[in-house]
């Protein structure tokens, strides 16, 4: 594991733990949707929705099959629905 890949782990860690990583992190913890590390968790918790993986820095979504699923330095999984309404916009790519 390389220097940026902890430090991107570190700060999501802190973020969803309700800590303070603002230099990665712009917006303020209540403009984003209930995040979760695990897309399980995620699904329990919208059973009837769709996971997608939030970059909260890009402000975009992320779905299964895109090449940012899951593969961006600050993100987490959350409900499509939930996300939306916080305005995160749907990726395009």
């Amino acid at each position: 594991m390389t220097k940026s890949m902890l430090a991107a782990l570190c700060t999501t860690v802190a973020v969803l733990a309700g800590g303070s990583a603002f230099a990665a992190q712009p917006y303020h913890p209540d403009q984003l949707p209930p995040l979760f590390v695990d897309p399980a968790k995620a699904q329990a918790a919208c059973p009837a929705d769709q996971v997608v993986w939030v970059n909260w820095t890009a402000r975009k979504s992320h779905v299964p099959g895109q090449w940012y699923y899951a593969n961006t330095r600050n993100g987490a999984y959350a409900c499509a629905q939930a996300s939306a309404q916080a305005g995160i916009e749907p990726a395009t790519n």
